[in-house]
């Protein structure tokens, strides 16, 4: 669906495990629907996904001296963002007979990684000039796609300004150009250039509102069991620090779930954020924890691996009832199992770097999917009990 909003391919991004989803899992679904390059953050991540699947990675992050071996190694594609790099990667592509790839990062306002875009001209030639290295791309990052299309626009002029500075040079006429993230793609068709990388969206999340038009699927759920079940007194502490005590009779149970799994853990905002996201859940009485029957409050403060919930007002809950966990997909600690469904049956499932399918664990995606297979996402701490079913 994604793909009939824009003219041109899209990259897919696995950064974050692929945004928690399993990337050699994910890349080789993708693999198999005919994508022939993804973009990764990090060397890590693309040695992670390599080890399982093999396919080819674009590394959006400039490598240090130590990683330009192994990333020769691997034919990963390298991002550029510095002259400095340039010599030491010649020096071993050389020494190597390997052709090297790269891509030129530019910073047009995001203000993080990338060349000036006055630097680019000279990054360019002294590419050219180096042998064993060729220049596949040029590219940069939006900061605020999501919310200021007018600066967003700026960083855009700013871009084509230098395309067609290059474009004007007659160097690398066949280069890639790319610009457009997932907010971008959706808000800004003038920057899908030639081609889009779309991360969060791929993933059944948007970073703006959508119009009806727009039906993303639910990509991810994290699922666990009731473990325990207990009745405690009125006025019994409940966890660590015992911040919370029954206000009456309190039928509580336990789920293997905490934040050594990535339940509540969130990334480090403001201290005013912090307080308005506190006394948002003090006023709203938020709910991380969900049952058919109803939601299940939280009491006391989460353990590393187990949390209390209340299930006084849904009696009939029992011991090995499942009940689904909201949390951020990126905080979920990649040891726990991922699902992966097929026409609602279990296709297969990652754990600890193996895949569990055919009746079997393998440590290779190989064969794993079929042209257009269909595939949704579901995660489990209890899994390794459940694979024999």
């Amino acid at each position: 669906m994604l793909q009939e909003h824009s003219k041109v391919p899209i990259l897919p991004i696995l950064k974050g495990d692929a945004y928690g989803h399993g990337a050699p899992v994910v890349s080789a679904f993708l693999k198999s629907r005919g994508y022939g390059l993804l973009g990764v953050s990090s060397l890590e991540e693309a040695l992670s996904i390599l080890q399982i699947t093999p396919v080819r990675l674009l590394v959006l992050t400039p490598p240090l001296l130590d990683q330009l071996a192994p990333l020769l190694q691997h034919r990963l594609l390298a991002t550029i963002t510095s002259a400095s790099i340039i010599p030491h990667l010649g020096r071993i592509a050389k020494e190597r007979r390997q052709y090297v790839t790269v891509h030129v990062k530019v910073d047009t306002g995001f203000g993080r990684l990338g060349a000036a875009p006055d630097e680019l001209v000279d990054l360019v030639r002294q590419i050219q000039k180096t042998p064993y290295l060729r220049l596949g791309g040029v590219f940069t990052h939006f900061s605020v796609a999501f919310s200021d299309t007018r600066y967003t626009q700026q960083q855009l002029r700013t871009f084509l300004a230098l395309k067609d500075q290059l474009t004007k040079m007659g160097t690398y006429p066949d280069l890639l150009w790319h610009a457009a993230n997932s907010a971008a793609f959706l808000t800004l068709p003038a920057s899908h250039l030639d081609l889009v990388r779309l991360g969060t969206l791929l993933y059944g999340q948007s970073p703006v509102s959508l119009d009806p038009p727009w039906d993303l699927a639910e990509t991810w759920q994290f699922k666990t069991r009731i473990i325990e079940i207990r009745t405690l007194p009125k006025g019994h502490s409940v966890g660590y620090g015992r911040l919370f005590r029954t206000k009456e009779t309190t039928r509580i149970g336990v789920i293997p779930v905490g934040y050594g799994l990535g339940l509540e853990l969130e990334p480090q905002s403001t201290p005013w954020r912090q307080i308005k996201q506190a006394l948002g859940k003090g006023l709203k009485g938020q709910h991380f924890v969900f049952h058919p029957q109803g939601p299940l409050p939280i009491l006391g403060r989460v353990g590393m691996g187990l949390t209390s919930v209340d299930l006084t007002r849904t009696p009939d809950i029992q011991v090995g009832d499942e009940v689904y966990v909201a949390m951020r997909r990126v905080t979920a600690s990649a040891h726990v199992p991922r699902f992966y469904y097929q026409n609602g049956a279990i296709k297969c499932i990652y754990w600890n770097h193996k895949i569990f399918s055919h009746g079997q664990w393998k440590t290779s995606s190989r064969g794993l999917f079929a042209k257009e297979s269909l595939l949704h996402y579901d995660s489990a701490p209890d899994a390794h009990s459940r694979c024999g079913q």
